[in-house]
């Protein structure tokens, strides 16, 4: 995986094979300043480390591991910087429990491609959810959010998306409803220094 914010998570949802049918109260929000990414940024840290960190054979989304507390913490303040450049190209979220939390459970973030012939598409990229909230319908609520807000606040018509294949991310995007349309052999590059290959989904928000 290309090693930046156009990267996309498969470890960081890794055991999520099945959500819970359930749906908890949780909360979503856009980042939208460095001032506003500092209140969340111990709690990114943490997430970023465990997604990385916990499992690396199985981590794609840009980093080797063991990584630090410092570059994780880099990763996060220069994601900030994007927030607020022009053309605006990086739209990032973070799920908690309740407004007032500081302790975020999930993120995801939507880029944005400014061409006029792309304009009508976006990828959807670091969909990271924390070890503790797995299998409790949090990627599924952070997914159904930024296709809604792609869809309906960006007016973007087409979603795409990567994982690595043998993660299991594969089956949790076909089973939220995602199409798989391709498969490239030694696209994802492991946290452990492994490569292996990478499942591509589209997915179509007309109608």
């Amino acid at each position: 995986m290309v090693q930046d914010t156009h990267s996309s998570s498969s470890a960081g949802i890794s055991g999520a094979r099945v959500e819970s049918a359930q749906k908890p109260p949780f909360h979503i929000q856009a980042i939208k300043s460095l001032e506003h990414l500092r209140k969340f940024l111990p709690s990114l840290r943490t997430l970023l480390q465990l997604c990385v960190n916990q499992d690396p054979a199985s981590s794609s989304i840009g980093f080797r591991a063991p990584l630090s507390g410092e570059a994780a913490d880099e990763f996060w303040l220069a994601t900030a910087t994007k927030l607020t450049e022009t053309p605006r190209v990086l739209h990032c979220f973070v799920l908690t429990a309740d407004p007032a939390a500081a302790d975020v459970l999930a993120t995801g973030s939507i880029v944005t491609i400014p061409k006029v012939t792309h304009r009508h598409r976006a990828e959807i990229v670091k969909l990271l959810v924390h070890p503790s909230a797995r299998r409790k319908g949090v990627a599924t609520a952070m997914m159904h959010h930024l296709e809604s807000f792609a869809k309906n606040s960006l007016g973007k018509e087409v979603l795409t998306l990567d994982t690595a294949t043998t993660t299991p991310a594969r089956a949790f995007y076909n089973n939220i409803g995602w199409k798989e349309w391709g498969t490239c052999p030694e696209y994802a590059d492991f946290a452990d220094g492994t490569r292996g290959d990478a499942t591509f989904f589209v997915k179509v928000l007309r109608g």
